[in-house]
């Protein structure tokens, strides 16, 4: 992450350590794993359902939104668009196809999912990387 974005032609936001590109992934996937296991053992069908299609949201957004978008953009691979394209979007697709048959989601719901989905994005991904940046260490 952090040689790919030294690499870019225009700047698009602050520089990233790997260190703390790490630790922002690993506390998101955290996050992601504690809403399910608090859906499945705790929370009424309906608002686990919701809280995890808007996790699925997000990552849907942001296969758009900076995987793809930067790999046309700047003509050079982005880190992550490999994922993005072969898992995070065909399991998009089909997960709330499925959810929308079989009335878990309203298409209502499935569009306000989908326009909070880029601000969402946004306090997440600038939260986890301030978080990432309490063990990002100075190298020598």
């Amino acid at each position: 992450m952090e040689r790919w974005s030294k690499r870019l032609p225009l700047k698009i936001h602050p520089n990233v350590t790997t260190r703390q590109f790490t630790v922002a992934v690993t506390i998101l996937s955290i996050i992601g794993f504690l809403i399910t296991y608090l859906e499945i053992n705790y929370l009424h069908p309906s608002t686990g359902y919701l809280l995890i299609l808007g996790l699925q949201a997000i990552l849907l957004f942001n296969a758009f939104i900076p995987h793809i978008a930067s790999t046309i953009g700047f003509r050079m691979y982005s880190p992550g668009v490999i994922t993005a394209v072969l898992l995070t979007l065909p399991f998009s697709f089909y997960l709330f196809h499925r959810a929308l048959n079989e009335h878990i989601l309203s298409s209502n719901q499935f569009w306000i999912l989908l326009a909070i989905a880029p601000f969402a994005t946004v306090i997440f991904a600038f939260t986890s990387l301030q978080f990432g940046k309490l063990w990002d260490k100075p190298q020598p």
